[in-house]
């Protein structure tokens, strides 16, 4: 045994040990050319298919017609800022009114336009109280109380 480490490359049959190395390489040879008939099939097989052709694109959208008319312009009447609107008659319902009725039964019927208050009495009589006149709405307020309407806004201030 000790020859055979002299003789080390040859063994105890007197051959040189390279079996194994060749079978080495041909199962190189083998799993590679696995594996590159593997990649041609899997290529082959891609390119072969036969795909699907795409959807068909979406009709197109009708065309509406729209008529467009454009806005006329419509001159109104030209405001009169010397002569101010009449202001609305303003009437009063609900718990302030009822305490006005009771306070006062002769009254029917009580409004407001402007500065001047309306009174409708129940004997068909009317009296009209201009409350800017200071003796007006003293009398009126001695008579009847506070009135249930409020007092109408400022007038609006002019913008030069």
């Amino acid at each position: 045994m000790i020859s055979d480490l002299y003789t080390w490359p040859v063994n105890i049959y007197g051959k040189k040990p390279q079996g194994h190395l060749l079978k080495k390489l041909f199962m190189k040879k083998i799993f590679t050319l696995a594996a590159l008939l593997i990649l041609v099939v899997v290529s082959a097989n891609s390119q072969s298919e036969k795909k699907e052709p795409p959807p068909p694109p979406p009709p197109k959208p009708k065309k509406e017609v729209v008529k467009f008319e454009p806005p006329k312009i419509v001159v109104d009447e030209e405001v009169n800022t010397a002569k101010p609107k009449e202001p609305p008659v303003v009437t009063v319902k609900g718990k302030v009114a009822d305490d006005f009725y009771e306070r006062n039964p002769s009254v029917s019927d009580i409004s407001r336009q402007g500065n001047i208050i309306s009174l409708k009495k129940k004997d068909g009589k009317i009296e009209n109280y201009d409350m800017s006149k200071k003796e007006e709405d003293k009398s009126f307020t001695e008579k009847y109380g506070v009135s249930p309407i409020p007092p109408p806004p400022p007038p609006p201030k002019k913008v030069s």
